[in-house]
């Protein structure tokens, strides 16, 4: 470890520790050499600055030994007992890196997992806050955490969910900016995100800790309560404070003018005194409070409004001059209606250029990049370097508050679909449980990739990595064939991670290389006309037949098909055709999530019976005909047709210019009957990494002869029986 660090001159993480007189179960010498080895197969230079706030005794003599063999900082601070804050802080002035990594005096984390802290920091997030996962530690110290961290979030709607956790990650000038008293360190990640710092949490796998465990004084609970009331105010009425104090008077004195109200009436207008009426002295007292406290809230309002000038809880991102940019488009609005849009604030800013990260696997480390405060000469500087091809291509994952950039990715790329979005990817991780594994390709700080993958496993496939799950399209969104191929470099190799079969990558259009394809699924697309009234007509003879049969009859077309209706038909469709159907709770998802980017259109006939729906996706110039379903024989009045012309109807007149009808096996009944629309079949380019010993295509799909006996049966199935065993089935069909 010692030789890393110490070639590398000065050190670009500053591990920093701070032990009190409680730690009796403190890990000095695992930390420096578990952390130290994971920093260094990181490629990170480091150094470890241990702060004593108070006579330690064991942790103080094996740190003088530590002196001699590793890079390590010893700071005894005066008397003791001066608490975390202090002690961070003394220990940030005398460390020399770029990055702090703070940590408890015991290991809560597993080491490797060091390096996502560091690849958050050096892809431009200001402050990592960590979150455990797969908690080993006793019952009660989780239940006492969970309680603490939903606490916050309900009061405060902290995105966080393990502020317990004392591993961090910082940008040094993040510690030299925010002002932290007490025990309000454990607060950090919230003050930092309050006052403008890009704040984010990673998952780390959790360790053993030797930490305290089950209850605590009744004064620490106390203590942690008064914390919450303190990060509350300071987090959201520092600079409004007649909102707090405003609220609590406002309670008061309508609490007290009412309880005082009756007896007052009774001695205005009966007998009764007020000598022997406690309800109206205690009722004046409150409502005088009340008053109180509104006027305290004046006064803050006051102040703050005299030191606005010198007041700044916000940070520029980034400052480009004299470059246009192209604005994402919005997700449900077609190519003619869209306008520009601002890039958001914060973690979401939407820019061609964005936070750099150097990857740990595919890449080597380089110098730190820019700060995410960076000044327009680093961006111009930065912007050089990748011109003259001098920044090297990195692989990461994508980090927490980098789904509108991804989304703004997709949305300029030529090749990105609907299913590239990060929604899909939300809604398949909370329906299904499949474990995302998104990589983005970067130089610099602009992105030239990216690559949505999820790890699956099914009995009949194996594990796998997939892009995308449930999808017709998906794969690599690349700027040029360099970029694409170290996005495969790293899915490959991810998958002999994972031991995977193989990595599927559902293309539509072709991608440079060769690789083994399946040809197994076509795909049908046609544009459509300016002229809504044009649609008909542009059908061939016999399709346009039975659309007019269909308006003869009285049918319409309307796009106002609930979720329930919809699932119904679509999941007696599937029982027919002897296929498990998804779970209705996707469908809802879907809704929830892209809002009106999603249109579920319906067939009705004069009664008001819904005959037909189908549940189409809006993004760009197109619209997606998904999911569909009619009750049997509903083409027999030439329903299905129609509805599908009167969708193409609706999108022409809403200003979308191309109309995808999905995949479907070739040869197959869907095949014709698009066919039979007037679609021609385009052959879909689904690539397959073989990375597993022994991998193949994938056989198992609907086309199968082995499955046709299992289809049989299971379309014999009773209809509740299929709904619920299909919604179960589906997570290993994706």
């Amino acid at each position: 470890m010692t030789a890393a660090a110490s070639s590398a001159g000065e050190p670009h993480v500053s591990v920093v520790v701070a032990f009190s007189t409680s730690d009796v179960d403190a890990e000095p010498r695992t930390i420096v050499e578990q952390i130290g080895c994971a920093l260094d197969d990181a490629g990170q230079a480091h150094e470890f600055v241990f702060v004593l706030d108070g006579p330690v005794g064991r942790v103080e003599h094996e740190l003088r030994e530590l002196e001699t063999e590793h890079p390590v900082t010893v700071v005894q601070l005066q008397g003791g007992g001066l608490g975390e804050s202090i002690a961070l802080s003394a220990g940030v002035k005398r460390a020399r890196g770029d990055y702090i990594l703070n940590l408890p005096p015991y290991l809560q984390m597993q080491p490797p997992d060091v390096s996502k802290v560091i690849a958050a920091l050096d892809a431009g997030a200001d402050c990592v806050a960590t979150w455990r996962v797969a908690r080993i530690d006793p019952w009660l110290n989780q239940l006492q955490s969970r309680l603490f961290n939903l606490v916050l979030r309900l009061i405060m709607n902290t995105p966080f969910h393990d502020l317990n956790s004392g591993t961090r990650g910082f940008r040094r000038h993040v510690l030299d900016e925010v002002s932290v008293y007490g025990e309000l360190y454990r607060f950090l990640p919230v003050l930092a995100s309050r006052q403008g710092f890009r704040t984010v949490e990673v998952k780390v796998r959790h360790r053993e800790e030797k930490g305290r465990a089950g209850f605590y004084g009744v004064g620490v609970y106390l203590r942690r309560l008064l914390d919450i009331l303190a990060i509350t105010f300071l987090a959201r009425f520092t600079q409004r404070p007649l909102r707090f104090f405003g609220y609590l008077g406002f309670v008061a004195t309508v609490s007290g003018s009412l309880m005082a109200a009756w007896p007052l009436y009774e001695k205005l207008f009966g007998t009764a005194g007020l000598s022997d009426r406690p309800l109206f002295v205690i009722g004046a007292i409150l409502a005088a409070f009340g008053v109180q406290l509104i006027g305290f809230g004046l006064i803050g309002e006051i102040i703050i409004f005299t030191q606005a000038p010198n007041l700044r809880d916000y940070k520029v991102e980034d400052v480009v001059e004299g470059v246009a940019e192209a604005a994402p488009r919005h997700l449900d609005l077609p190519q003619k209606e869209r306008a520009p849009t601002p890039p958001a604030a914060g973690a979401a800013v939407d820019s061609t250029e964005g936070p750099a990260s150097p990857s740990t696997q595919a890449a080597p480390v380089s110098q730190s990049p820019p700060s995410a405060q960076g000044s327009n000469g680093d961006a111009r500087a930065v912007v050089a370097a990748v011109a003259d091809g001098k920044a090297p291509l990195r692989v990461r994952e994508i980090l927490p508050g980098e789904d509108a950039r991804w989304d703004a990715f997709v949305s300029r790329h030529s090749q990105g679909t609907f299913f590239h979005l990060t929604g899909w990817s939300r809604v398949v991780r909370q329906v299904f449980r499949h474990s995302p594994q998104h990589l983005v390709v970067e130089q610099g700080r602009q992105w030239l990739g990216v690559l949505p993958l999820f790890e699956t496993w099914s009995p009949f496939l194996g594990r796998n990595l997939i892009s995308v799950p449930y999808a017709v399209y998906g794969g690599v969104l690349a700027e040029h064939e360099e970029a694409q191929n170290a996005l495969l470099e790293r899915a490959a190799a991810l998958g002999k991670e994972r031991r995977a079969g193989y990595v599927e990558l559902r293309h539509l259009e072709t991608r440079p290389g060769d690789r083994p394809r399946s040809p197994l699924y076509v795909t049908y697309r046609r544009e459509l006309p300016d002229d809504p009234a044009a649609v008909l007509p542009s059908l061939p003879k016999k399709a346009r037949a039975e659309c007019r049969y269909a308006i003869k009859a009285g049918i319409e077309i309307h796009a106002d098909c609930p979720v329930d209706v919809l699932y119904e038909l679509f999941a007696t469709n599937k029982r027919r055709l002897g296929s498990p159907a998804l779970p209705q709770r996707w469908f809802r998802g879907l809704v929830e999530e892209f809002g009106k980017a999603v249109v579920i259109h319906r067939a009705v006939e004069p009664g008001g019976r819904t005959l037909a729906a189908v549940m189409s996706f809006c993004f760009k110039d197109t619209i997606y005909a998904y999911y569909s379903g009619a009750i049997d024989r509903a083409n027999v009045q030439g329903v299905n047709n129609y509805i599908y012309c009167g969708i193409m109807e609706w999108g022409s007149a809403k200003g979308y210019t191309r109309f995808d009808f999905g995949r479907s096996r070739a040869d197959s009944g869907p095949a014709k009957f698009k066919k039979h629309m007037g679609f021609e079949a385009e052959p879909l380019n689904y690539e397959y990494l073989l990375v597993g010993d022994g991998a193949k295509l994938p056989e198992f799909h609907p086309g199968n002869p082995r499955l046709e006996l299992p289809r049989r049966l299971w379309s014999k199935m009773p209809m509740f029986l299929t709904n619920r065993l299909g919604g179960r089935l589906s997570r290993f069909l994706p």
